[in-house]
């Protein structure tokens, strides 16, 4: 555990701290899955609503795929600065459910 808080001790040098992590298999195994995840979900999702909405999100994937959720963040900022909000869930949205689709 203390060789994970070196990661963070700004004292202390970062970067070597992780690269001794990486030594470790389960660190390794569950740092990919991690990465895969924003990187190919979130980052995924910040492009696809960017294109639905025509919001600028090429600074936002990068991010995304360079350290995370920052990205993420990053998307909110920038859908707030241009206006269009973050949106909320269309599943509770009642204006875009289909009244003539059949209940199943």
């Amino acid at each position: 555990m203390i060789e994970f808080a070196n990661v963070f001790d700004p004292a202390g040098n970062q970067q070597e701290a992780m690269v001794h992590m990486m030594t470790y298999k389960n660190f390794v195994s569950e740092e990919w899955s991690h990465v895969l995840t924003w990187d190919l979900l979130v980052g995924r999702w910040i492009w696809l609503d960017g294109l639905r909405r025509g919001i600028f999100t090429s600074h936002s994937v990068l991010l995304t795929n360079l350290i995370g959720p920052p990205g993420l963040l990053l998307h909110f900022v920038t859908c707030w600065i241009s206006g269009k909000g973050v949106e909320g869930n269309k599943a509770l949205d009642t204006d875009t459910v289909d009244k003539n689709a059949p209940i199943v």
